[in-house]
């Protein structure tokens, strides 16, 4: 590389590195429209194409670097990354393949072989190649998090904690102690986690990890007062006051959003205890939940605010150690009538609801650019739809973005046809009042359990492992007082809670009117 271009080309990495891809992008485009053969400029305008969400074109520059240097396992790998976020997970595959065959002990082209291989459900050979490349960079922490989240997901917690137990560190690396602390709950008991964190914290005591970790296990144990004061530590929000006076006559309160609507909705239960008080409240409300809340709250009209308070810091100011019921919902009459139409034309009742994914498809989706610590829940479609085959009456989906083939499989394991109604999640007051009209509804926790228990119904709620806290460690939630709760266990076969799961549903048919 000449002098020139070479200083041009640290100018491009140095804006890249800075987050202004525009100017990088610039930059190196001017590197190959005076050099086309420039293959390490065609790389990283690919780099940038993958940060800025443009996968297609991150391939074919890409391709274009891999044509000019074929032997260079780097931009191979590269190429793969871009083919998986493109969601061609097969070219992937062969890209990092073929960088492997150039250079076998590269541990970031194992890693990411792996990923392309979980993706495609090959969950046998991507656990192998999670090992090479730990095995290759044992003290990399990214391929430890990634080893130890595949042990778990294979139900072997026990080897995810040997793992973080092995390690040279004298002390645990930040990014691993959300996973020690998950493993030793899964191997030792939440109790035993609890300990582990409440001793990193006397230590560390601004872990806000550990706080974090720490505020999910107390609540899944039902410690709800320390429960909800460690929750106040949750991703990146600023520490609220410690408590909330006794009297808030003539106070005007702000309720921020945060996180999702279902979120939303569970924490909104708290705030009659703010109004008990004397507040006046609005709710800073996400477009999508203002329709069906703005007859139990002011919506974005309250000017100048004496305080604000995010939503999910409420029960920790309120210092309270109640679970509240649900915010109560109703349908619109009209829009009730709307959905006994639609559900009457796909056949007769019983109706029974379905939804088998919530949360954020952190697998499948972009990994450039993305923070991938979201929360996810899924169960097959062909499970769910195995375990409710034979009911008498109609099935819907109501599953938000169903695909073709998570739809095919639903119907061909029920041996029934499964009317799609996922339109409905555009408009929750459209999804309250279908809800309303279901005579049973199965379905991972979503926006429309809470919408759900809202209007006074029960749903029977499929929980994966690891449980998320409003579900509790064991047992019945208090949250949702009379949802039967089909838990996955540690080893992550649904057999067992599927088989209760029909049996129950059996019964529940006896039990209709004929």
């Amino acid at each position: 590389m000449k002098a020139d271009a070479a200083a041009r080309f640290s100018q491009g990495t140095a804006a890249f590195d800075a987050g202004d891809y525009g100017a990088a992008e610039r930059i190196f485009q001017g590197i190959v429209e005076q050099d086309p053969l420039a293959h390490n400029a065609w790389l990283a305008l690919a780099v940038v194409a993958l940060h800025t969400a443009a996968p297609d074109l991150a391939v074919e520059r890409a391709r274009r670097a891999v044509e000019l240097d074929r032997k260079n396992a780097a931009y191979l790998n590269k190429l793969g990354i871009a083919y998986g976020e493109q969601g061609d997970l097969r070219a992937a595959e062969q890209a990092f393949r073929r960088a492997l065959k150039i250079k076998p002990a590269y541990a970031e082209a194992h890693h990411n072989l792996a990923k392309a291989l979980h993706k495609k459900g090959e969950p046998a050979a991507a656990l192998k190649e999670y090992e090479r490349a730990h095995a290759l960079e044992p003290q990399s922490i990214p391929l430890r998090s990634a080893l130890c989240g595949m042990y778990r997901l294979q139900g072997e917690p026990e080897r995810a904690l040997a793992l973080l137990r092995n390690a040279n560190d004298a002390e645990l690396p930040d990014a691993l102690v959300k996973h020690f602390a998950e493993c030793l709950a899964d191997v030792d008991g939440p109790e035993a986690a609890v300990g582990w964190l409440r001793g990193l914290l006397a230590r560390r005591p601004d872990h806000r990890d550990a706080h974090h970790m720490l505020a999910l296990l107390l609540l899944a144990l039902g410690e709800w007062r320390a429960g909800w004061e460690q929750y106040a530590w949750r991703e990146q929000l600023a520490r609220p006051s410690a408590v909330l006076p006794a009297r808030l006559d003539g106070k005007r309160l702000l309720l921020r959003a945060e996180q999702g609507l279902g979120d939303v909705l569970f924490f909104l239960r708290f705030a009659a205890g703010l109004r008990e008080r004397g507040a006046t409240l609005a709710l800073e409300c996400p477009v999508k939940l203002a329709p069906i809340l703005a007859n139990q709250i002011a919506i974005d009209d309250l000017a100048a605010p004496d305080l604000q308070i995010f939503i999910g810091d409420l029960p920790g100011l309120l210092q309270t150690g109640d679970a509240p019921p649900a915010l109560v919902l109703r349908p619109e009459d009209s829009v009730l009538a709307r959905a006994r139409e639609k559900l009457a034309a796909f056949g007769p009742p019983p109706y029974l609801g379905l939804t088998w994914r919530a949360g954020t498809d952190v697998l499948h989706g972009r990994e450039v650019g993305v923070n991938l610590a979201l929360l996810f829940k899924e169960i097959a479609p062909a499970l769910l739809g195995k375990a409710i085959r034979g009911w008498p009456g109609t099935l819907v989906s109501v599953q938000r973005g169903p695909t073709a083939v998570e739809l095919d499989a639903i119907r061909g394991a029920a041996g029934a046809p499964v009317h799609d109604l996922s339109a409905a999640n555009e408009d929750l007051r459209e999804m309250l009042a279908l809800l309303a009209l279901l005579d049973d509804y199965v379905a991972v926790s979503n926006t429309n359990i809470h919408l759900r228990a809202g209007l006074g119904r029960t749903a029977r709620v499929l929980v994966p492992y690891p449980p998320e806290w409003r579900w509790m460690r064991r047992g019945a939630s208090p949250w949702f007082p009379g949802f039967p709760v089909y838990r996955q266990p540690l080893s992550r076969d649904w057999s067992a809670p599927l088989r209760q799961l029909r049996q129950d549903l059996e019964e529940s048919r006896r039990r209709l009117p004929a």
